[in-house]
């Protein structure tokens, strides 16, 4: 296929002048001038109809409100959602009078907590199986029941950077929503990993950035989530190579890790997880991963693409 530069495009006015006049058809002999644009109108609307059911995703926001119902008109298969605002009661209790099929809900900088909007959404919006709550700085114990109970179907859960969740709350939703298979903890650095119940043998995806994880938590989840696909455990300062091998050991699907800025876990370890665990098709080193010429560059070894951690020279 031929790339052509934007320039390329450029037609003198004169030219788009011809397009419009073979597009109009202008008819003369009924002097019609209302059939002017009638072939451009029409092709327009259909363009708009067409791309207007495309659209699957929409962001909402404070001043977004008023204009929800022609929005939700216009674009009728919406199934993810967006929703950044101090009035996410309001919003959601407004988006759940709508006949939606939403999946996905995304709500950022959560506070306070939307309580009744999220169970009046529940209540009407029945197939949501993804849920970010991003930012949730004060998200208690029974704010996790809720969860749990509105929404016991979800398949991703995302709760980074929830500074005060709670052992009590997350165990909950864990063992309520025992479908789960995405799943992230990252930047809870409140929360007491070592009492978390991993047993979730559904789990493909698993983020741990920036948590206070160490071997002993490694080895627990590497008993009970041995279908793992993807592990993140960037920043994670309190494990070391031992606890990485047992995941290697026995996450028997692994395809990708991530153990950058992981000070503890030794370099070495790369190639022996490669030689462990075949599965492996991505991994982001530590930073003692032995340097070499093609340090920050990926390297493929065995069919795995090593991540190298960069450095200065």
């Amino acid at each position: 296929m031929i790339e052509v530069a934007d320039d390329d495009f450029y037609l003198p006015d004169e030219c788009w002048e011809l397009v419009f006049k073979f597009l109009i058809k202008y008819d003369y002999e009924e002097n019609n001038h209302n059939h002017c644009f009638k072939s451009l109108s029409l092709v327009s609307k259909q363009f708009l109809s067409i791309t207007n059911r495309l659209r699957y995703s929409l962001i909402i926001k404070s001043l977004t409100g008023p204009y929800l119902p022609s929005l939700f008109r216009r674009f009728p298969n919406l199934t993810s959602l967006s929703i950044s605002s101090e009035y996410l009661d309001n919003l959601l209790c407004q988006i759940s009078t709508f006949s939606l099929n939403v999946t996905w809900l995304h709500l950022r900088n959560v506070f306070p907590f939307p309580t009744n909007g999220l169970r009046a959404f529940s209540q009407n919006i029945t197939p949501l199986t993804s849920l970010i709550c991003s930012h949730a700085w004060l998200l208690n114990t029974a704010d996790m029941f809720l969860i749990a109970d509105c929404f016991p179907n979800l398949k991703l859960l995302d709760l980074n950077r929830c500074l005060d969740l709670c052992e009590v709350g997350t165990n909950y939703v864990l063992r309520r929503c025992c479908n789960i298979e995405y799943l992230s903890l990252a930047y809870c650095m409140g929360l007491k990993i070592s009492e978390i119940n991993f047993e979730l043998p559904k789990l493909k995806m698993l983020n741990l950035t920036y948590t206070k994880v160490d071997d002993e938590i490694l080895y627990v989840i590497s008993k009970g989530c041995h279908g793992l696909l993807k592990l993140l455990l960037s920043n994670c300062y309190y494990i070391t190579e031992n606890g990485v091998k047992h995941v290697a050991e026995n996450c028997t699907k692994l395809g990708e890790i991530n153990l950058s800025s992981c000070d503890r876990v030794h370099g070495n370890i790369v190639r022996s997880m490669i030689s462990i665990r075949p599965s492996l098709k991505k991994i982001t080193a530590p930073p003692s991963f032995p340097f070499s010429k093609k340090n920050g560059r990926p390297i493929l070894y065995h069919g795995c693409i090593i991540v190298t951690p960069h450095r200065r020279v």
